[in-house]
């Protein structure tokens, strides 16, 4: 009764609050631009979306971010960092860090979202926000914040999202509960010279990342309906409660139930010192100890075939299954991490200098006992689950993981930007890295079979190995600007990075390369800037070596295995090890032709290959396959992307819309199959109510696209397409026709 009351009170306050921000969408040349419009993702609600440079990066598709000048989470495993962080309310800004700037700071090319939380006020400041949808998601962010006595401030934040997703599912009533906490006290130092602040946060977040379904591929790029499943509304996975697995440390069989095993859960402290110090430098001192839990289940498609009564396959109440059925590769991930993040800067003018100098001192403490299974189920709305030689779970641990591991970091790094002329500036930064990493793992080494994974396998039957590294890594990078003529500059940039294994590589039974991943970005073009137009134009080319990764490959056993007769499709996850380059032209602009009207287009082409991604897996049955991806197109990357994101605004009245164009992604590794171009499509309406409530109407995915993605692991290496029209298979989606409405006060 008391939780009724509670989130009573909540919507009581619901009619005060904004769902999301929508300030316009534009990513300019060298800028770190307060933007949201870029971030819009059309697959996921509770992450922001990756900006491409054209590569697919270390990250698995997640976007790393900063706040208060230090990267959330460590790394990106197994700390999702998204997972423990929520700008909203709680965030006095949020950028963009582009790539020159988080080469410095973090060592790695890309676009990272750059954030700062909210301190506290000199006098009372309240912000409430609420957001619903017609799926029965619920967003609420809160944030209240003001003085305290001789300087001191405060600031209290909560963010609660329900989410139960478009496909509501039968497992659970939610498929995204995210509960977060955060306070704030700060205290002003010196007349307003500095300031020294704590952060507290708390997170406890269930996702349960369910986005699947069947469709018929129809062979031209094209998909269609498969019976009457509503890909995107109707759910696609078993409404069991909990999972099996064999715990990848002892053999033991285990049960767990499917929310708890997708639930992180996390602490952090921040310390952080901001002074302006004589002579026109500031100091900032930054400093977080964070602890927490990662519990995580994939589901990953793994294959779908059909099968008669002879394979072994049955319902929970014994009765023979024969039909279509839905194979699926689970990964039962039990993760910690433990990080202390300090880092130092020191920024400052001198003549026509503007520098900075850092230095990170970086400790981790984290692994993961991830075990793994395979499952299947009916191909249907609301499947059954279906049972091999009466097991729910079966083929355990092909590929399992596990490393227990620290990782010691110490960086020092430096910027300056140089205005030579009026109308030359040039800018450059180093960063030098040293990483000591060591810990236990699973590995094969010196020709050792023993931890080569087979069904069954466990740490009982292996052995614990040991890893101790040192590495340098290091980035460099120099760019230029040339003023032209009035508004006109030429640009030009260049960055080189180079980074070593982490834990995560020590994860598989496979004893990692020493040979570092070196990454370099090279970029020219031209800017014009004037009352009405804002233009960035450019030619990029990025390339990335020894990119380490894990692939499923699927394989049709050629005899018995145990268990698992001629034809059983075996999924197996190996690591591999390849390059990829792209060369590719971006352009992005701002127009304002008048007042109250404003115009964002951006446009891309690339074209992202693999390089040197040869490799030769042996499966259980002892077949050896040969795989060599190189001169090929990256599998789910697209070639070109057009956003078009229209503002305009009259009186107490604001309209946008933005539309993103996303060209063909291919399939298979050969190239040989491909889904084509999808729209991604957003808008909304403000309301100003006054000058503080406004009420918004957003849309997402306007056109209601199904946006299928996915692979087909079985023809990785088909050349021949032909076998593969009207080819039922699983795979993604993005968000459906989506209607929030919401509103934002502050008081």
């Amino acid at each position: 009764m008391m939780k009724e009351k509670v989130f009573s009170i909540f919507l009581l306050f619901a009619l005060l609050v904004k769902g999301q921000n929508t300030k316009n969408d534009t990513v300019l040349a060298q800028k770190e631009e307060e933007n949201s419009g870029v971030f819009l993702n059309a697959t996921s609600d509770s992450k922001p979306r990756e900006i491409s440079l054209g590569l697919p990066t270390n990250s698995s598709n997640a976007v790393q971010i900063f706040e208060d000048g230090m990267p959330v989470s460590y790394y990106l495993y197994q700390m999702y960092p998204y997972k423990s962080w929520h700008g909203g309310q709680s965030a006095e800004r949020t950028g963009i860090m582009v790539p020159m700037n988080a080469a410095m700071r973090y060592g790695e090319i890309n676009y990272y979202v750059d954030s700062y939380n909210r301190t506290g006020s000199d006098t009372f400041r309240g912000a409430l926000g609420y957001t619903l949808n017609q799926y029965g998601q619920h967003k609420i962010d809160v944030n209240v914040s003001g003085p305290i006595s001789h300087g001191w401030k405060y600031s209290l934040s909560t963010y609660l999202n329900l989410d139960k997703g478009s496909n509501h599912l039968t497992v659970n009533s939610l498929m995204d509960r995210h509960q977060f906490y955060k306070g704030v006290l700060s205290k002003e130092l010196n007349d307003g010279r500095g300031e020294i602040s704590l952060v507290y946060q708390y997170v406890n977040y269930v996702n349960i990342k369910e986005s699947y379904g069947p469709f018929i591929f129809v062979g031209d790029g094209s998909v269609r309906k498969f019976e009457d499943f509503d890909l995107g509304r109707d759910n696609y996975y078993p409404s069991d409660r909990t999972y099996t697995y064999m715990d990848f440390m002892t053999g033991e069989i285990k049960t767990r139930d499917y929310v708890d095993g997708n639930r992180d859960e996390s602490h952090h402290v921040t310390l952080n010192y901001n002074y302006n110090l004589d002579g026109g430098k500031f100091l900032e001192v930054h400093s977080r100890l964070k602890t927490g839990t990662s519990k995580r289940s994939s589901m990953n498609m793994a294959g779908m075939e059909d099968v008669d009564s002879s394979r072994g396959y049955s319902y929970a109440n014994g009765t023979v299954f024969s039909g279509k059925l839905q194979r699926r590769n689970l990964m039962h991930f039990d993760a910690f991490d433990t990080t202390w993040m300090n880092t130092v800067l020191l920024k400052g003018r001198h003549s026509s200098h503007e520098w900075q100098v850092g230095t990170d001192y970086w400790l981790n403490h984290g692994g993961t006992i991830t075990s793994t299974a395979i499952s299947s189920h009916e191909v249907k709305v609301d499947p059954q689950r279906l049972y091999f030689n009466k097991e729910s779970f079966y083929n355990f641990n092909t590929g399992g993981e596990y490393y227990d591991g620290y990782e010691h970091r110490l960086a020092v790094f430096a910027r300056d930007k140089w205005e030579v002329s009026s109308r030359l500036s040039v800018e450059g930064f180093l960063r030098l890295e040293f990483l000591d990493i060591h810990g236990d793992a699973a590995n094969n080494i010196g020709g050792d079979e023993t931890n080569t994974r087979y069904s069954g396998f466990n740490l009982k039957k292996g052995k614990i190995t040991q890893f101790e590294k040192n590495y340098w890594n290091g980035a460099v990078g120099l760019g230029t600007t040339y003023q032209m003529g009035k508004g006109l500059n030429l640009l030009a940039e260049g960055i080189m990075t180079r980074i070593h294994n982490n834990l995560f590589n020590y994860g598989g039974y496979a004893y990692p390369s020493d040979d570092p991943s070196d990454t370099k970005l090279l970029r020219a073009g031209f800017s014009f800037q004037n009352k009405w137009l804002n233009v960035v134009s450019q030619v990029v080319y990025i390339t990335q070596s020894n990119k380490n990764s894990r692939a499923v490959f699927q394989h049709s056993l050629e005899k018995v295995v145990g268990e698992f007769p001629v034809g059983y499709i075996e999924s197996v996850s190996l690591p591999v090890v390849y390059g990829i380059s792209s060369l590719g032209w971006t352009t992005d602009a701002m127009v304002y032709p008048f007042k109250e009207f404003s115009l964002n287009l951006a446009f891309t082409v690339r074209n992202p290959m693999y390089k040197d991604f040869n490799f030769n897996p042996t499966f259980s049955d002892g077949i050896t396959q040969y795989y060599d991806f190189s001169g090929r197109n990256v599998t789910n990357l697209h070639k070109i992307e057009l956003t078009v994101n229209p503002s305009y605004t009259i009186g107490l009245w604001r309209f946008w819309l933005a539309a993103r164009y996303i060209s063909k992604q291919y399939i298979n590794k050969t190239n040989s199959l491909y889904f084509k171009g999808r729209i991604e499509t957003f808008g909304g309406i403000d309301y100003k109510m006054n000058k503080r409530v406004k009420l918004n109407l957003n849309v997402v995915n306007i056109l209601n696209q199904k946006g299928a993605s996915g692979v087909i692991s079985s023809a990785d290496l088909v050349e021949d397409a032909s076998g593969y029209k009207n080819y039922l298979m699983a795979g993604t989606f993005i968000r459906p026709f989506t209607v929030e409405m919401g509103v934002s006060a502050n008081f």
